[in-house]
This record gives structure tokens, C-alpha cells and sequence, in this order.
């Protein structure tokens, strides 16, 4: 006969184990999500910095050509 003590150790394992499992999978999708959210965060910030730097290099060229013409 199966002792008692090994099917409910055996049972509150397999639990355990799933709530690790689902709780990991939650955290991975989660992570996921946030990433994405970043990268493009991180793209658009990009974009803004890429754009101010070519208006003060296009503004920088046009007040030397300003002062040469001068």
C-alpha cells in the first residue's frame, strides 16, 4: 500500500511546482512587454536627440556662413 505521507508530499510538490511555473511564465511576459515598451523608448529618444543635433549643426553652419558673408 502507498503510504499517505509520500501522495500528499507528492501532491503539495506538483502544486508548488505549478504556482513556480505560472509565476515564472507571468514574469517572462511581463519582461517581454517591458522590454518593447524600452526599445522603443529608447528609439524615439534617439530620433529626438539625432534631429536637435542636425537643427544646431544646420544653425551653427548657417550663422558661419552669416559671419564669412559679413
Amino acid at each position: 500500500m502507498i503510504d499517505l505521507s509520500f501522495v500528499l508530499g507528492l501532491a503539495l510538490g506538483t502544486i508548488v511546482t505549478g504556482f513556480c511555473a505560472i509565476g515564472s511564465f507571468n514574469r517572462g511576459f511581463d519582461s517581454v512587454r517591458r522590454r518593447s515598451w524600452t526599445l522603443e523608448h529608447a528609439a524615439r529618444k534617439r530620433v529626438v536627440v539625432a534631429s536637435r543635433a542636425h537643427d544646431s549643426a544646420q544653425r551653427n553652419s548657417a550663422q558661419r556662413l552669416h559671419r564669412t558673408a559679413s
